[in-house]
């Protein structure tokens, strides 16, 4: 431990710590969070009732994520049916979409809800821990969700985020185990959402090289952002990265302050881009996924979907960062090429 540091402190908890509470009201009433912050000035919130998805960040008292107008909604206020989910997505820094469907739903032999269900499924056996590590305080949370349908699939999705005393990002590793002996196609997309203020009219969007496929007429420049538009469309932009190590980030010239994610590209082989610049749903997106996000029935249908063997687990590890003024945001953009 840094017993220097120590020395100037009558608790750790100044700087650093996870903070375990409850919603009080709302769509969200009930719901189980966790708060970080250290003393970079990084702050974020887990919440193991939605599959230990982040649903706020800030670096220094600055917002970094986008909130929809719906909020965090609890379990209680969701529904499967695909026409329910403008009604309900909650928006966050992170929401987990999958296992079963990425996409837009459908109805059929069963329900298939858009972007899935796992989002929705509470963590068991959560728990949070703080403590030093060397000469480094890590702040950690771990959990394990788990979807399962009776007569069908088991897939258990171990979760584990952590950060450091004086870091800049957090870490997001998963473990996805196939707990049935039958081999099972899954969908996976970490939608990775940014609002305002890092999100502005003059915010540009790097991204390593990729070949990137427009998906609609609108989807014609990637890179610039501009103000909110009332009744905008959204523009959505497929990327197929070149390397093994694939990243995105937003950069604010005005703010001089950026912010990126990084993965690697072994089991998550592409990555979305979801430009929405229409008033009050002002976002842009980076999502990093394992399949096209054309929904579970196109993706069987044309045998793109991915497959988890019986017994077996592939892991993901994901970084969520911050670039603090333009040295620091030069030095990573040269350093990515």
């Amino acid at each position: 431990m840094d017993t220097n540091l120590l020395k100037k402190l009558g608790n750790i908890a100044q700087l650093a710590g996870v903070r375990e509470s409850v919603l009080m009201d709302g769509r969200g009433k009930g719901l189980h969070i966790a708060e970080f912050y250290n003393a970079a000035g990084l702050r974020f919130t887990v919440c193991p009732d939605r599959c230990m998805d982040i649903i706020d960040m800030s670096y220094k008292g600055v917002n970094l994520s986008f909130q929809s107008k719906n909020g965090p909604i609890s379990g209680t206020f969701t529904s499967p049916l695909p026409e329910e989910f403008c009604d309900q997505w909650p928006g966050g820094m992170l929401v987990t979409c999958g296992l079963d469907n990425v996409g837009a739903g459908k109805h059929g032999d069963s329900i298939c809800p858009t972007h899935g269900r796992i989002s929705c499924i509470p963590a068991e056996h959560f728990g949070t821990d703080a403590s030093w590590q060397e000469d480094d305080y890590i702040l950690s949370a771990r959990g394990e969700i788990h979807q399962t349908r009776l007569y069908g699939r088991h897939l258990l999705l171990s979760r584990e985020i952590t950060a450091t005393l004086n870091g800049r990002s957090l870490t997001l590793c998963d473990h996805l185990t196939n707990l049935e002996p039958a081999d099972e196609p899954f969908m996976l997309l970490y939608h990775i959402n940014f609002g305002y203020p890092i999100l502005d009219k003059d915010s540009l969007v790097y991204t390593s090289a990729s070949e990137i496929e427009p998906r609609n007429e609108l989807s014609v420049d990637p890179v610039h952002m501009m103000p909110p538009v009332d009744g905008r469309s959204e523009e959505l932009y497929f990327h197929i990265p070149r390397s093994g190590i694939a990243w995105g980030a937003i950069i604010n010239p005005h703010l001089n302050l950026g912010a990126y994610i990084a993965f690697d590209t072994q089991n998550l082989p592409f990555f979305s881009e979801w430009k929405n610049m229409r008033s009050h749903d002002y976002v842009l997106a980076i999502e990093p996924c394992n399949c096209h996000g054309d929904g579970r029935a196109a993706e069987l249908e044309t045998g793109r979907i991915a497959i988890l063997p019986g017994y077996s687990t592939l892991c993901y590890t994901l970084r969520i960062g911050v670039l603090d003024g333009a040295e620091d945001i030069q030095t990573f953009l040269h350093s990515q090429q």
